[in-house]
């Protein structure tokens, strides 16, 4: 029996995945794709991204682990095999991206960008203060992570909604559900927050029409994957003043090429795909559980539905 953990250049984790596996199931050999190692012993694999054939001739695997929340990387295989697949779900997690995102939002909201431009010109100026209304922020998708993040900007006193594909018993935000209630949700978000998966159905959602439908100012919040949004489109948003500004820590593609547009904007601010990362200490708990599971017969946690793709 041996654990495989595919190696990454982006997402990395090797030493410190190695070191929390082996402090919680010390008897389990553990492999990374970048070693020597017989493809019949797999039986667990940890990955994050799944390239074409890396499943080929794992006659005994028993299930995958993402180590990521997102499970869209394990898709880019066609032949993924039919064993449970279980995400990370990781309060550590949640709330790292919370206080990535709420920096986000109050980077807009108290206009500290334009407070580094007076103070590159030792201008001391006090600017117009914010609304005194609350302003209102709309969350694409509101799982695990988004309800976290939302409640951490509900605590700075704006107004949460939340748009979901189906209806969900959502306690304290304004829920909307279905394609028919979105543009009215969308025409109530000065900020939104993209925390959508990226699936077939999401792939380009956020595209010229819709980001049409946000109020004006309005400001794109994107944390969930590049692809959901049409990058062409958000950058025509942004030249034209449809979209005040945007915080982006996922684009199409990754790593967003130099001569990008999006880099030498003044309104828009690029992190590389950092608000969340998966923390091995803290993640590594749940792994370990679920291969115990695994081992025993018993359901697996945080399982994916393969039908929906996350």
């Amino acid at each position: 029996m041996t654990i495989l953990f595919v190696s990454d250049p982006i997402v990395g984790g090797e030493e410190g995945w190695r070191k929390a596996m082996a402090e919680r199931l010390p008897d389990i050999p553990f492999k990374l794709s970048t070693e020597i190692y017989d493809k019949e012993e797999i039986e667990f694999v940890l990955c994050f991204r799944a390239q074409p054939g890396l499943f080929a001739g794992m006659r005994n695997l028993k299930a995958i682990l993402a180590t990521g929340a997102g499970v869209d990387g394990l898709f880019l295989d066609p032949d993924l095999p039919d064993v449970p697949i279980a995400r990370i779900v990781d309060p550590w997690m949640a709330d790292q991206m919370a206080a990535w995102t709420t920096y986000a939002v109050l980077h807009f909201f108290r206009r500290f960008g334009d407070y580094h431009k007076q103070q590159i010109s030792a201008e001391w100026r006090e600017l117009e203060p914010p609304q005194s209304a609350p302003p209102r922020v709309g969350f694409l998708g509101y799982g695990a992570i988004g309800s976290t993040v939302g409640k951490a900007l509900g605590n700075f006193g704006f107004e949460v909604s939340a748009w979901t594909r189906g209806y969900r018993e959502l306690p304290g935000v304004s829920h909307y559900h279905g394609m028919e209630a979105l543009p009215e949700f969308m025409a109530k978000a000065n900020f939104l927050v993209c925390l959508m998966p990226l699936t077939l159905e999401t792939k380009g959602f956020l595209n010229k029409e819709r980001l049409g439908l946000l109020p004006n100012p309005a400001y794109l919040i994107n944390l969930a994957r590049g692809q959901v949004a049409v990058t062409e489109d958000i950058i025509a948003a942004l030249q034209c003043g449809r979209l005040a500004g945007a915080f982006l820590d996922v684009t199409d593609p990754e790593p967003l090429p130099a001569d990008s547009p999006l880099w030498s904007m003044d309104n828009v601010r690029i992190t590389p795909h950092c608000s969340g990362p998966t923390n091995p200490e803290t993640a590594a708990d749940q792994v370990a559980g679920n291969i115990l599971r695994s081992l025993k017969g018993d359901r697996l946690e945080n399982l994916i539905r393969r039908e929906l793709g996350y």
